[in-house]
């Protein structure tokens, strides 16, 4: 009777354990599964080239409509025909202190014109040697948490008839907490999409989207034609945005800084209306996101955050009209911010731009030989 009992027990105690792994498996599971807590309810893709982010307000249902009956349609259903030409595009070395070569004034003044000029041409009617099948995805960031049940509704209804809305349910959606709305998506997104690059904007910020992936995989092709040539060295990772060195740290206001301590200036950063960043940078973010301090502005952040690694291409482009008052429109310009939607529907029906633009706002090139006060006074004309 009592070998009976022991065995009783072992068998007891094996099951009792053989449960509780079942159920711990069964727990990182779930852990490891972001997407069917952030509303997305989509299998793991491996093949989007580029992942488009749009920051976006619970309540602008609207401006969220606007973007996808106008720029979101630009994107290619399958296969470019006509690449921009890799020779007009820079890609930068590594120095002998073992960190990437910054891209002088007057290369960014010759890329500039090279674009224009190819632009007028006929370059641009020829078929690439080698077409590129090409899958782009986009996703609207939206905080649920404390709101509304009528507001949760219509937001569950429009991701029943879009499905492209990523619901954040641990963040509270204002317009001061930006920081920590970026973190949580590019969490969710490096976790549950495979993609080349990311392009984050708000959602009142119009993309040129087929002329910037144009652009996209002529860059990706270059890079990847010179793999080799950079050895032991890491690959130069993108983040490409129009840039300020020369933003003085805000010490009262709404953008008061409570914890930039860094120095006099922010760190140079792309302005938060658009820019681009390659996956890893995003893996980066995404895998230091609990020890990241988090600053007032999310672009200010993301700069921070990105100014140690040796690797990261910065690309200053005057391209990207994306700070908080809009430039004068220029032909050129392929991400513009602050457009409303009636200025997003009659850029895409044709017309250059809407709106004059600010005349005091001068477009510049990005002089990183120069101290952040003299990094940005070689103005385009």
């Amino acid at each position: 009777m009592r070998r009976l009992k022991s065995v009783v027990t072992f068998i007891v105690v094996i099951a009792a354990f053989s449960f509780g792994s079942f159920i711990t498996k069964i727990l990182i599971l779930v852990e490891k599964c972001p997407a069917e807590h952030s509303g997305l309810h989509v299998a793991t893709h491996a093949d989007n080239f580029l992942l488009v982010l749009v920051l976006s307000s619970p309540r602008n249902m609207e401006q969220r409509n606007a973007i996808r009956g106008t720029w979101l349609r630009l994107s290619p259903r399958h296969i470019f025909h006509s690449y921009y030409p890799e020779e007009l595009l820079y890609l930068p070395n590594y120095g002998p202190n073992g960190h990437l070569e910054i891209e002088l004034v007057e290369h960014q003044e010759i890329r500039l014109k090279e674009y224009i000029n190819w632009k007028k041409s006929s370059k641009n009617l020829h078929s690439p040697k080698r077409a590129r099948k090409i899958k782009v995805k986009h996703m609207f960031a939206i905080g649920t948490m404390q709101l509304g049940k009528a507001i949760q509704d219509n937001l569950y209804r429009e991701q029943g008839k879009h499905n492209d809305l990523l619901l954040l349910p641990n963040h509270y959606d204002t317009y001061y907490n930006l920081t920590e709305k970026i973190l949580q998506a590019m969490n969710v997104l490096t976790q549950t999409f495979e993609f080349s690059y990311l392009i984050k904007v708000d959602d009142d910020t119009y993309v040129k989207l087929d002329t910037l992936i144009n652009e996209l995989i002529s860059y990706d092709n270059k890079l990847l034609h010179k793999e080799r040539e950079y050895g032991t060295n890491p690959l130069p990772q993108l983040y490409w945005g129009y840039f300020n060195g020369r933003a003085t740290i805000k010490l009262h206001g709404q953008w008061k800084e409570y914890n930039y301590y860094l120095s006099k200036n922010y760190l140079p950063y792309a302005l938060g209306g658009g820019y681009v960043l390659s996956r890893k940078l995003c893996e980066y973010i995404s895998n230091n996101s609990q020890i990241l301090s988090l600053y007032a502005s999310e672009d200010v952040s993301v700069g921070t955050w990105l100014a140690p690694l040796r690797n990261v291409y910065r690309w200053h482009d005057p391209r990207f009209d994306t700070a908080f008052l809009p430039r004068k429109c220029k032909s050129y310009h392929i991400v513009l911010h602050k457009r409303s939607m009636e200025m997003m529907a009659q850029i895409f029906d044709g017309k250059l731009c809407s709106g004059t633009g600010h005349s005091s706002v001068l477009e510049y090139y990005y002089d990183w030989t120069k101290t952040a006060d003299k990094c940005c006074d070689n103005l385009v004309p």
